[in-house]
């Protein structure tokens, strides 16, 4: 056995999960297919400018924050430095004619909308304690080791569990303009609020409440950090290595087969790819079961945003 784990992908959530198996002690490997890690994180140059084409701005790195504590928990935080945004107004939302600039903290955008729309503040208030509630639903439900801490907020993930983020907005308030204000961060996740789920929705909002920060040098220094790091703790990296399928023997992954030709084995394969590339392209069709590709035949892909 070549490595203990293959990562496909140096995205995100490849990188994560790569310095989180390496500083745990397995033997990492990530394959990158550009000539840069980072995927929607990584930078590039053109006449004497740099261009970050995917990170506008990172949410939760407050004091306390969860990712904030992610990153001091993987080791990155030391190669990594962040300018807060303008904390009374990180985001500009304009309705029409109505401009309304959300500032940190959930209070304080609580009040900023009750100035503007007066007569909501009643369905505002219910919007916040609604998505305060699911967003502590979700979280206790990672506390699988205490069943009744794991219980607790239920009822409010039932509530919305079917629900749009459109629908948790004009259950509360019906001015059409404040509706469209509280959804005017939804290119942060690239659907309409009619078809993205309310916890998206909802956990897109909650991820901004304590502020907006930018990486200090521009975003590949996120990737940066997270390369230094995978070294530190024993992993490798190869960039401008295109895998071109996951091998399988006896229904078991043996490792994966460069564009190149080269075999690679490891004894766990994790795919930051999309469902499509990754079980319909480098595992194949023919090694899944017929529901795992109905359920594949159903997949969407979010609207593309320039």
């Amino acid at each position: 056995m070549d490595y203990d784990v293959i990562v496909i992908g140096s995205g995100a959530g490849g990188l994560t999960a790569a310095v989180a198996l390496a500083r745990a002690g397995k033997k990492v490997l990530v394959l990158e297919q550009h000539d840069r890690p980072g995927g929607w994180t990584h930078s590039f140059t053109l006449q004497g400018y740099r261009f970050s084409p995917g990170v506008h701005y990172i949410g939760d790195l407050h004091e306390g924050g969860g990712l904030r504590r992610i990153y001091d928990g993987l080791g990155v935080s030391q190669d990594l430095a962040f300018v807060e945004l303008n904390p009374d107004g990180y985001d500009h939302i304009v309705v029409g004619e109505k401009r309304v600039d959300f500032p940190k903290g959930k209070e304080n955008l609580i009040e900023r909308l009750k100035s503007h729309f007066p007569h909501e503040a009643e369905g505002i208030d219910g919007y916040f304690r609604d998505l305060t509630a699911m967003m502590e639903g979700l979280r206790n439900l990672g506390r699988l080791n205490k069943p009744l801490e794991a219980a607790k907020g239920l009822g409010s993930l039932l509530k919305w569990v079917r629900a749009t983020g459109a629908d948790l907005i004009n259950a509360h308030v019906s001015d059409p303009v404040l509706r469209g204000v509280l959804a005017g961060q939804s290119g942060d996740h690239g659907l309409p609020p009619s078809r993205v789920s309310a916890f998206m929705h909802a956990g897109i909002t909650h991820h901004y409440l304590n502020g907006g920060y930018y990486p200090m040098g521009g975003a590949f220094t996120i990737p940066r950090a997270f390369v230094r790091a995978l070294k530190r703790a024993g992993g490798q990296i190869r960039l401008k290595s295109r895998v071109k399928r996951i091998m399988i023997e006896g229904r078991k992954v043996i490792g994966v087969e460069l564009e190149s030709g080269e075999e690679i084995r490891a004894g766990v394969v994790v795919s930051n790819a999309d469902p499509e590339v990754t079980f319909g392209k480098l595992i194949g069709r023919e090694n899944l079961s017929v529901r795992l590709r109905r359920k594949l035949d159903t997949v969407e892909y979010s609207t593309s945003c320039l």
